[in-house]
């Protein structure tokens, strides 16, 4: 189906994290820093050597650097935008992917075998040595509608876009 120039723009959220699971972590990771700090002072007041001292330090380094990873693995907020142009990715951070559609050569839809959704990946024509083939792909649960998010890029995308629908997980 062809895509028409006078395409509604069509915008699809991700929003990222979600408060309670934000509250969680950082709850947990408020509870594992005062284990640390009990643990310091319990050590401290039976025998205050170097190893206390030393121990709280690496500790307290190990949960900074867990805390670290997780502020890289945390999903970020972002948006999708469809027009008859083409589809336009931005998250929160500032990262953007727009992609003419002449650009994009194939979008492949996944499903469990009880046939629920399970993401969207859109494949663009690579144009530099860096660039890889895979544009984006989203997942059920990192958008709030992904069905009317396949179902908008089957309607709007050009007829040289191919639609690839894949079982897996059997």
């Amino acid at each position: 189906m062809a895509s028409s120039s006078v395409t509604p723009e069509r915008v699809f959220v991700g929003p990222g994290l979600s408060p309670f699971k934000r509250i969680v972590t950082i709850l947990g990771v408020i509870g594992i820093f005062a284990l640390i700090l009990w643990i310091a002072v319990y050590q401290h007041a039976s025998r205050a050597d170097a190893s206390v001292y030393g121990s709280t330090i690496a500790a307290v380094l190990f949960l900074g650097g867990f805390i670290w990873y997780l502020s890289i693995i945390a999903p970020v907020p972002f948006t999708i935008t469809l027009t008859s142009h083409g589809v336009l990715k931005k998250d929160k951070r500032g990262a953007m992917i727009d992609l003419p559609w002449e650009d994009v050569t194939r979008i492949r839809e996944e499903f469990f075998k009880n046939g629920k959704r399970i993401g969207i990946t859109l494949y663009r024509t690579v144009t530099t040595p860096d660039q890889k083939a895979k544009a984006w792909a989203v997942y059920r649960d990192e958008v709030d509608d992904i069905d009317a998010l396949a179902e908008a890029l089957q309607q709007i995308r050009p007829a040289n876009v191919a639609w690839e629908s894949e079982r897996v997980h059997d």
